[in-house]
């Protein structure tokens, strides 16, 4: 009994151990004004991956009203060999990201803007300390 526990223990906790912190950078608008940092953790699926976690919004065109804009935002995407989907959702607005093949490039559509260009970018893996995990102890 207490193996079968074990195995089923093991294999409950197999997706978060699977999970990975990526590196993300992107730029939305047509003249890419806004500037998106952060990571995001990477599940591998059946169809291709996951990605999420927390970004920073950043406004970076010319026309800031009362200057530097930031936003703090939460990004969902579904990455396969022919499309990403995804959400970005920010406390004033849900936006829906479409794209075809796994690019990057494709379209926001949010309350206020329909078929805004978008542009993700993914990279490596990014190394955290054991000080930098939730629940860890230095």
């Amino acid at each position: 009994m207490r193996t079968i526990v074990a195995v089923i223990l093991t294999f409950a906790a197999a997706p978060a151990a699977l999970a990975q912190s990526y590196s993300f950078s992107g730029k939305i608008g047509y003249l890419h004004e806004w500037e998106m940092t952060g990571n995001l953790a990477k599940t591998v699926t059946r169809l291709g991956a996951d990605y999420s976690g927390a970004m920073t919004l950043r406004h970076v065109g010319l026309c800031s009203v009362n200057g530097l804009e930031q936003k703090q935002a939460h990004m969902q995407l579904k990455v396969s060999s022919a499309r990403l989907e995804g959400t970005l959702v920010m406390d004033d607005d849900r936006c829906r990201i479409v794209a075809s093949g796994s690019s990057g490039s494709g379209l926001l559509t949010c309350r206020h803007g329909q078929g805004v260009p978008i542009n993700l970018l993914i990279g490596p893996a990014v190394e955290t300390k054991a000080t930098d995990r939730v629940g860890s102890n230095p």
